[in-house]
C-alpha cells in the first residue's frame, strides 16, 4: 500500500520526466529547424517578450496550434505545429540594440502568410 507521501513522490517524479521528455523533443525539433534557411528575419522595436506575445497573437488566429518556450533566459521561441504535434515553423526571437532581433525557420507552404504576420510587430 502506497503512503499519500509516496503516491505525491511519485506523481512528482512521473510529471518532471514527462516535461523533460516534452522539451527535450521541442529542442531535437528546433535544432533540426534552425539548420535550415530561415524563410524570414528582422528587428523589432519592441523588446522580447511584447514582441513575442504580438507574434504569437497573430499567429494564434492561423488554423494551426501555437506554443511558447524559452531556450535561455534572454530569448523567447512562439513555434507553430501541424496535426500531429510536429513542429513546421517557428520565430527566434533575441535582444538587440534596439529591441528584439528575430529568425524564423521552417517548411510549410504557409510560411510567407506567417513571415508577414511577425513583420507587422516591427
Amino acid at each position: 500500500m502506497k503512503t499519500p507521501r509516496l503516491a505525491a513522490a511519485l506523481a512528482l517524479i512521473a510529471t518532471a520526466a514527462v516535461t523533460a521528455l516534452a522539451l527535450g523533443g521541442c529542442v531535437t525539433q528546433y535544432d533540426s529547424l534552425v539548420k535550415t534557411v530561415p524563410v524570414g528575419s528582422g528587428t523589432s522595436h519592441l523588446t522580447v517578450l511584447p514582441f513575442t506575445a504580438c507574434v504569437k497573437a497573430k499567429w494564434a488566429a492561423r488554423p494551426l496550434k501555437t506554443g511558447e518556450y524559452s531556450p535561455n533566459a534572454d530569448g523567447d521561441v512562439i513555434t507553430v505545429h501541424g496535426p500531429r504535434g510536429e513542429t513546421l515553423l517557428l520565430i527566434d526571437a533575441e535582444p538587440s540594440a534596439n529591441g528584439t532581433g528575430y529568425t524564423i525557420y521552417g517548411d510549410i507552404v504557409s510560411a510567407a502568410v506567417y513571415v508577414a504576420d511577425a513583420h507587422t510587430c516591427d
